[in-house]
């Protein structure tokens, strides 16, 4: 779990921007699984989930949830797929690169971008490996207070993001591989036979 100390380094901006940047640039295509943990305010769990999640850059993600419930998200850049196997419904929607709305896109964007929509505190974890980057939303009407990039020895290893309920979403990383190369129709879904679709995309 991501630390909840308000301890924040007093570093300059320019400096937590920089050795952020510096450990994203690095990144053009990963594969992990993931558990995802959704709090209140007390710290009370509220839902737990579990998958295998890989990005490419420029925005391409495939977003495999296999437990409690089955569910796959899947963009190629320019279209996102929602499939519910349970209600046997696609639901296609245009991609939009915000990472105001979606923290994943961080990672599959220009992290050069990043200083124009947060602004980057860092600390320094009792663990000396592990690394934490506080980011705040420059714009007040954020969908979210803050989000927290976590790295373990250089790998980033957690995102974490607080909306304005107080709830906080925490996706953990592990068996992280990066710069995998991935086929080239990997980030566009097939859509199963017989399932009804909802096209959001013309």
């Amino acid at each position: 779990m991501l630390s909840s100390s308000d301890s924040w380094a007093n570093l300059p901006t320019q400096a937590s921007e920089k050795q952020l940047l510096e450990l994203l640039n690095p990144i053009n295509s990963f594969s992990a699984d993931f558990n995802q943990l959704l709090t209140d305010q007390k710290g009370q769990s509220l839902q737990t989930l579990s998958g295998v999640l890989h990005g490419q850059k420029p925005d391409k993600i495939y977003w495999s949830v296999l437990q409690p419930a089955a569910q796959t998200i899947v963009s190629n850049g320019s279209h996102l797929w929602l499939y519910d196997p349970d209600l046997e419904q696609v639901i296609i929607e245009p991609y939009i690169n915000n990472p105001e709305a979606n923290p994943i896109s961080l990672l599959l964007g220009n992290p050069k971008q990043l200083p124009e929509n947060f602004k980057v505190l860092q600390q320094n974890n009792l663990a000396g490996s592990t690394l934490q980057f506080l980011l705040k939303p420059v714009k007040s009407n954020s969908l979210y207070t803050g989000l927290t990039l976590e790295f373990k020895r250089d790998i980033l290893s957690a995102i974490s993001f607080s909306d304005n309920l107080g709830q906080t979403t925490t996706i953990m990383l592990t068996e992280l591989t990066l710069n995998p190369v991935f086929k080239d129709n990997f980030f566009t879904f097939e859509i199963p036979l017989g399932v009804d679709v909802v096209n959001h995309a013309h």
